[in-house]
């Protein structure tokens, strides 16, 4: 069997590799590998870095952390010699045109109008909440397509807490039905519980009787 790398004498070894490379090298602890050495005697990261960690950091070349390369430097310079369109003052957008949208009627209101160019959706709700506004946030107004009038952003909630309520559940109707009559007794809402647990016992609350589109966006 001949002698391997291995079984080669390390100064042997360190003299080859210098040779190849062309620049000073150093054995590691193992004694196994051959690491590039730095101009004070320490070992470099890779081949490519001619400095240890502690010098390449003295030297400037690391910012937030990281190395810059090169190829950074150089762009870093590109981009802080001004082009022909960055000379002179800064460009400002265009000032907009007051009169472009109709703004509320309301005394004090400066919001963009919605309703037939003459309200904003707030003081629209606030001239008649009891009609006019959603029936549980009771500030967006009112979505006539919908049965209960809910708006977009209550029925998006309402969802999300359905699906928790039936996660938690483990999809068991009844207990999740009992849960919201409990709550509604508890926020003083006695009929609204009573007609849950009456739909409830009477077998009302089948999939194939509730009406999905009613929280349909």
């Amino acid at each position: 069997m001949g002698g391997g790398p291995d079984k080669m004498p390390i100064e042997e070894r360190l003299a080859k590799w210098e040779a190849k490379h062309g620049f000073r090298g150093m054995a590691s602890p193992s004694g196994r590998d051959i690491l590039r050495m730095c101009d004070c005697g320490k070992a470099t990261p890779n081949l490519a870095n001619p400095k240890c960690i502690p010098c390449d950091r003295a030297s400037g070349n690391y910012r937030a952390g990281k190395r810059t390369r090169e190829y950074e430097m150089r762009g870093n310079e590109a981009r802080e010699e001004p082009t022909p369109r960055q000379c002179g003052p800064p460009r400002r957008p265009p000032p907009v045109d007051p009169s472009r949208y109709l703004r509320c009627r309301t005394k004090g209101c400066d919001r963009i109008a919605k309703h037939r160019g003459t309200l904003c959706p707030q003081c629209w709700v606030a001239k008649d909440p009891e009609e006019r506004a959603c029936p549980i946030c009771r500030k967006a107004p009112r979505v006539t397509c919908r049965q209960w009038g809910v708006c977009t952003s209550c029925a998006r909630n309402v969802k999300r807490a359905a699906a928790r309520l039936w996660h938690v559940s483990g999809g068991q109707m009844a207990i999740a039905c009992s849960a919201l009559a409990h709550e509604g007794m508890e926020a003083d809402s006695q009929h609204e519980a009573n007609q849950l647990l009456e739909a409830l016992d009477a077998g009302a609350l089948a999939s194939e009787h509730i009406d999905a589109s009613v929280f349909s966006p």
